[in-house]
């Protein structure tokens, strides 16, 4: 067989067992998923998010399910904080921490965020299926301190008033994106 063959069937092995193992990473990780599919959050989503919520190098952002950690590269890139992800897909896991290496500032976590502790949280950012956020907003409103800001693309926090709704000018991924502020964000008990 000739080289262009034998380097076809090379790249053509390689591509399926990268998409055999994004298969069965997202596979093991949808228990904890509950559905939610890791997609990469489109850059002009982030540039609107990262415009609309000013951070200083003090701050910490976490983000809630960060996939390949573009989100947190991008702040620590803009504002120099520090950056907290954590994923539970593998492969995402893998990509962010590829990805990151070398950056100071930011951390990804191969954990669920229902287990952890967000209090030093300045910023949250996520982008989860509407199903799991009003488990979400009893976490947050249980965990957060006041003063906590919270993005959410595309879902809004269900009984939660958004400080402002951001629409990025984009064809393609133009849907909102809610800031909300703790307290004041939350429903009155």
């Amino acid at each position: 067989m000739s080289a262009c063959i034998w380097a076809f069937l090379i790249f053509a092995g390689g591509f399926f067992v990268c998409k055999m193992l994004y298969v069965f990473a997202t596979a093991w990780a949808l228990p904890v998923t509950q559905g939610a599919l890791f997609t990469s959050t489109a850059s002009v989503r982030i540039n609107s998010f990262l415009d609309a919520v000013s951070m200083n190098e003090k701050e910490l952002l976490v983000d809630l399910g960060c996939g390949d950690g573009r989100v947190l590269r991008a702040a620590q890139r803009r504002y120099g904080c520090k950056a907290l992800g954590f994923e539970v897909n593998g492969m995402a896991y893998c990509q962010a921490r590829l990805l990151s290496f070398g950056m100071n500032g930011v951390e990804i976590r191969r954990t669920s965020f229902w287990s952890e502790d967000l209090r030093d949280a300045d910023v949250v950012f996520c982008y989860l299926y509407p199903d799991v956020m009003k488990r979400l907003a009893a976490k947050l409103e249980a965990g957060l301190r006041p003063g906590t800001r919270v993005v959410s693309c595309n879902f809004p926090v269900p009984g939660w008033n958004p400080l402002k709704v951001i629409r990025p000018d984009s064809n393609c991924h133009g849907d909102p994106i809610y800031v909300y502020r703790l307290p004041d964000s939350c429903p009155q008990t």
